[in-house]
């Protein structure tokens, strides 16, 4: 429900803020006073484009605020937290800027936001009815979900959508096991000249990196022995001497010098410890001497293995794990290549019981509609007797299309308001006021169905007149008792039946036009009912009128 709406600085609004309450609001006023600027800053922050025209003479910007209230199963609090917002005590806050440079800024919840995003929340708060707007209820897609919503299908609805989801998984994945095998056809020779040289190859992870260490101690071989023959040499030469025969001399002296002084006896340990370990690298060092051969032969073969891992590398790395991966997928391809007349087949059985199952689901959701259209058209078409078209038929279709996530029905609302003329699609009809009555006639019947909150009417009351007007206005005031209303009119036979009325007005300051709004009550709305009836708010009749009409 629309709480709250401030302007600032927007065509010849300087300052208005304007209180909506809950039910049957309508907006009056003589003719261009102002009324289609409040309902044009209304929709341009619900999504509309604007440039730097509509900013008032001498200012840098205009601003469009609003306060909605949100009820807490409405869908928009889906959309809200799908872009990580929420709403603030219940209330949904929007504000539009445009500058006179023709930029602007939109906030909802003051996070910055897209006019798209406007649009899209417009969409689900508000249904937008005038003369030339666009009606959500033009849709072919918004007319099967009015349908859908007034037969209670959605249930139904989601097990089909899952069923059809299920079914374009299962039927994009025969298409990518389609795809491999042809492409793996095409290329099956190199595939098999790849796998088999891979195969061949017998490549084992890492396996280039042991290489090339290996290499390495084979280079520095002479190198690495002399070096160890020097370790081995002075820790214990050939004559027994060396760093080996010392440390055992200094082990025994200190142990002479530790029966003297006992506290001599650690030193004595240390040394026999150090003594052990210098003991284990000389034989570790002796038998990696006696162990070492070179091999012309083996660095040969190294050398040769490392070359081939590297053209490997060059071709289907980078790396050897590239390598194997490649391998690996290579043979997984052709394996499946093998084997896909049994995946397919698979595939394609489980094809045939999910799409026995969608037409089975869509059969009787086909039903379903088509029970549900033939009362809802009844109705709709009652109350549009009721609006002045005695002669009006109203049907609505439901025609077989091509399956979709929908189910398998085109869904069309269908008129002709006049004896004799046939009937046309909902969006050919040409009239206005015919429009905007066939759309108060649906939002009545579908009131509970719906899940729009706010409805706005601009100059529903278009070419009717007496009778018809109180029945459009008695309907009006009934579907103000489930959503709220805004109505802008000329006809005081409507406007007596709001709960709240507002006049808007002209106001000359300083030289310069200024647009205001009031709530009116009392013996000021009964003088805005009479001079809506006559022109003239001293006239006796028409004020008469006027207490008559409010009266009743």
């Amino acid at each position: 429900m629309l709480e709250q709406m401030t302007i600032r600085n927007f065509v010849l609004i300087e300052n208005l803020q304007i209180d909506f309450a809950t039910g049957f609001n309508v907006i009056t006023g003589e003719t261009g006073a102002g009324k289609s600027i409040i309902l044009g800053a209304l929709n341009i922050l619900m999504g509309d484009k604007a440039d730097a025209s509509v900013v008032r003479l001498g200012a840098e910007e205009a601003t469009i605020s609003a306060s909605i209230d949100v009820p807490v199963n409405h869908p928009l609090n889906n959309w809200l937290k799908e872009r990580g917002l929420e709403l603030e005590e219940g209330s949904l806050l929007l504000r539009r800027t445009i500058r006179n440079t023709g930029r602007g800024s939109i906030y909802v919840q003051s996070t910055p936001m897209t006019r798209m995003d406007l649009h899209e929340i417009g969409e689900l708060l508000f249904d937008m009815h005038g003369q030339h707007e666009h009606q959500s209820l033009l849709s072919p897609d918004r007319q099967r979900r009015v349908l859908d919503s007034y037969g209670d299908l959605l249930p139904q609805l989601e097990s089909f959508n899952q069923l059809f989801h299920q079914r374009e998984t299962v039927l994009q994945q025969r298409r990518d096991l389609v795809t491999e095998i042809e492409n793996s056809k095409k290329e099956e020779d190199y595939l098999r000249f790849v796998a088999e040289e891979l195969k061949k190859s017998d490549i084992k992870p890492n396996e280039d990196t042991e290489i090339q260490d290996e290499l390495l101690i084979l280079s520095q071989y002479e190198s690495i022995h002399a070096s160890l023959e020097c370790v081995r040499d002075n820790l214990r030469g050939p004559s027994g001497e060396g760093s080996v025969g010392t440390l055992h001399n200094a082990l025994g002296a200190c142990r002479k010098a530790a029966k003297a002084d006992p506290s001599l006896d650690t030193f004595a340990q240390r040394l026999e410890s150090l003594g052990y370990e210098i003991d284990d690298i000389y034989e570790s060092i002796r038998d990696r001497l006696e162990s070492m051969s070179f091999s012309e032969n083996r660095l040969d073969e190294l050398q040769g293995r490392l070359a081939l891992l590297q053209r490997l590398k060059k071709k289907y790395g980078p790396s050897l794990s590239d390598v194997i991966a490649f391998r690996d997928r290579t043979l997984g391809i052709l394996e499946r290549s093998e084997c896909s007349d049994g995946e397919l087949a698979q595939f394609d059985a489980q094809l045939a019981i999910l799409d026995q199952q969608i037409l089975e689901k869509s059969k009787n959701i086909t039903e379903r509609r088509k029970e549900c259209a033939g009362r809802l058209q009844e109705q709709i078409a009652s109350r549009l007797i009721h609006l002045g078209m005695p002669h009006v038929v109203f049907s609505i279709a439901v025609e077989e299309k091509e399956c979709s996530v929908h189910g398998a029905d085109l869904i069309e609302f269908r008129f002709s308001a006049n004896l004799g003329e046939p009937m046309k699609s909902l969006r050919e009809i040409a009239s206005g006021g015919e429009l905007s009555r066939v759309m108060l006639a649906i939002k009545t019947v579908l009131a509970e169905a719906d899940d729009i909150e706010t409805l706005v009417f601009d100059e529903v009351d278009a070419g009717i007149g007496g009778a018809v007007a109180i029945a459009v206005g008695d309907q009006m005031r009934e579907l103000s008792q489930s959503r709220q209303v805004i109505a802008i009119t000329h006809l005081a036979s409507i406007a007596a039946k709001a709960d709240q009325h507002l006049v808007v007005f002209k106001d000359i300051r300083e030289g310069r036009t200024f647009s205001g709004i009031m709530v009116t009550q009392g013996e000021q709305r009964v003088l805005e009912i009479a001079r809506m009836l006559s022109g003239d708010t001293h006239q006796d009749a028409a004020i008469a009128h006027a207490r008559q009409l409010l009266a009743d």
